[in-house]
């Protein structure tokens, strides 16, 4: 499995896991999202607005969360390892995250507590996850994917431009996946915390688990004297 393959099929299950746990938090958390920054920043803008600050300030913590979420994860890509190991690395992080935050849905965290941690993944998640080929896919915000998708989408009809249309299928998949996960988390799970969470890990167990025994096979070649 070459990095660009293994860098696509992590994105793509980020993203179903970041649309999972939006699905989460929208339903247990008054609306809130933890990776579309935007939507939380219109409805704290408009709360303040027309509710005043003792309603708007709960949307705080998921947007300081995030980001310090970005900032660290930036700092981490400057880990001296080669990119295979960093990779890895980056997918063991977001599994340790993953369980501590599940562990914190069992011992019942204040909302504002969970929404902070919930946004300092969100941060981490889109800053390491978000290659698709050779395409930066955003992995938890949809709005830039549809207009890049749809952007392609005329490039690839009209300019005949086969190397937009193979960018437009990119963009779709990650669309997908995100709607995937948010029916998956809603539909199946009902959106609960614990099993949104151990579903999220088991993802990742299973990716890092392939990942890593491919990672064992291409490196550690017997040498043929």
């Amino acid at each position: 499995m070459n990095f660009s393959t293994k860098n696509s099929l992590t994105t793509l299950a980020q993203t179903f896991i970041m649309g999972s746990i939006d699905a989460y938090t929208f339903q247990n958390f008054h609306g809130s999202f933890v990776s579309a920054q935007t939507g939380n920043l219109v409805v704290f803008a408009y709360e303040w607005a027309t509710k005043g600050w003792h309603t708007a300030y709960i949307r705080v913590p998921v947007l300081l969360g995030f980001l310090l979420g970005a900032f660290i994860s930036q700092a981490c890509k400057h880990i001296k390892l080669d990119t295979d190991r960093r990779f890895n690395v980056f997918l063991l992080f977001s599994i340790l995250f993953l369980g501590l935050l599940g562990l914190s849905t069992l011992n019942h965290l204040s909302m504002l507590t969970m929404l902070f941690c919930l946004g300092l993944f969100s941060g981490y998640e889109l800053t390491v996850f978000n290659k698709i080929g050779s395409t930066s896919v955003n992995n938890g915000i949809m709005t830039g994917n549809l207009k890049n998708f749809s952007n392609n989408v005329y490039e690839g009809i009209f300019s005949h431009d086969r190397t937009a249309m193979i960018k437009a299928g990119r963009f779709l998949s990650g669309i997908l996946m995100f709607i995937l996960g948010i029916v998956f988390s809603a539909y199946v799970l009902h959106a609960a915390g614990d099993k949104v969470f151990a579903a999220a890990i088991i993802i990742n167990v299973v990716l890092l688990a392939i990942i890593y025994i491919d990672f064992k096979r291409t490196h550690h070649q017997p040498t043929i004297n």
